[in-house]
């Protein structure tokens, strides 16, 4: 007996899993999981990927009601599949990067305790680096000496910009600013010696060790004689920015529209005295804008939330709708199914545009 004890435990060293019993006697034998999934080797996994195990039956079959199961110290037994055999876990939301935990609690019928625990890890996200657009305003005429030459990249944003015009086997490089997010711009003033006949305005944008490249689709002219032209507005295919060029031929950025959406007819902490209420804000025009309501009781209305059978938190409303033009939205959120004084409206809205998103939560109370 002495020497199959040593054999079972040198064998869990081996694999990593841990399983620690209550009881012990020199009868009884010990208890394994096998073909436990994720499993601890160094390659990560997808962040929705399920947790499970099987339950080796040699030291007694298992007692499905005490199997209690653990991921990074939280229980989601109640979310789990589990029978004497082995038991699944499918995460409700992503699991977070980087290393995670999983720990099995359970009783077998020889009522020993058992506890089975390992780690694994999950991947990190991956943004992807990218151009959208490059743009310039040399499109329609030659620039002259003393015009101002901008050009403009709308891409991932936090990466480090830099402008290149080509014309032949010359390479001219303009550092360029991220002046709102996702947008950068560069800008030069032409001299008397600035001359290029068919040149390709290239954009560059580099974050770690990726760098990704876009060119504009017209070419530019550079010519000291053309007449020198000075653009009142310069708008740059973003509706996110609009740089102004004054006669000093300096640029300044003018404030953005936030992508973030902005409740325009609730602040946080209001009350509701209707039954139901619609719900507006504004965001950047024609966005896709979900919002989300959830309903719970308050923690001083406890008498009321048996009334209405709100103790936890329940969806009440999911929808997504399209600002216009003008980046309004407006969204009429019903009332509850048991309307009472004290219910909370959690109200989370998340606006999508040209693979950007932003949230904004909002906290609400009948009365």
């Amino acid at each position: 007996m002495g020497l199959l004890k040593n054999t079972c435990f040198n064998l869990l060293a081996a694999t990593s899993i841990v399983l620690t019993p209550v009881l012990w006697s020199e009868a009884a034998f010990a208890q394994n999981l096998v073909n436990h999934s994720p499993s601890q080797t160094n390659e990560a996994v997808a962040p929705d990927t399920s947790i499970s195990g099987v339950f080796d039956s040699n030291g007694g079959s298992v007692e499905v009601n005490s199997v209690k199961i653990f991921v990074n110290g939280q229980d989601v037994t109640r979310n789990s599949t589990i029978t004497q055999n082995f038991f699944s876990y499918r995460p409700t939301q992503d699991l977070p990067p980087g290393e995670n935990r999983v720990r099995v609690e359970y009783k077998n019928t020889n009522n020993q305790q058992w506890t089975v625990g390992w780690n694994f890890q999950v991947q990190r996200p991956q943004v992807a680096l990218e151009i959208t657009s490059v743009t310039h305003n040399g499109t329609n005429t030659a620039l002259g000496a003393g015009s101002t030459f901008l050009t403009t990249i709308n891409g991932t944003p936090g990466a480090k910009a830099e402008v290149m015009v080509l014309d032949g086997a010359t390479v001219r490089k303009l550092p360029a600013q991220e002046v709102s997010r996702g947008v950068y711009v560069a800008s030069v003033s032409l001299g008397s010696r600035d001359r290029i006949n068919d040149g390709v305005v290239v954009g560059r944008l580099q974050r770690d060790d990726k760098t990704v490249y876009g060119a504009a689709s017209q070419a530019v002219v550079f010519n000291p004689s053309a007449t020198v032209t000075q653009l009142n507005q310069v708008q740059t295919t973003s509706t996110q920015t609009t740089t102004t060029q004054n006669p000093q031929n300096t640029l300044t950025a003018a404030p953005i529209i936030p992508l973030r959406p902005e409740f325009t007819s609730h602040q946080d902490g209001d009350q509701i005295t209707t039954r139901g209420f619609t719900l507006q804000g504004k965001t950047q025009p024609n966005a896709r804008v979900r919002v989300v309501v959830k309903q719970s009781a308050s923690n001083s209305n406890i008498l009321g939330a048996i009334a209405t059978g709100v103790l936890n938190s329940e969806e009440l409303l999911e929808t997504t709708v399209n600002a216009d033009s003008n980046g309004r939205f407006s969204v009429s959120v019903p009332q509850p199914r048991l309307l009472d004084s004290g219910i909370n409206y959690s109200v989370t809205a998340t606006a999508d545009k040209d693979g950007r998103s932003d949230t904004t939560t909002l906290s609400l109370t009948q009365r």
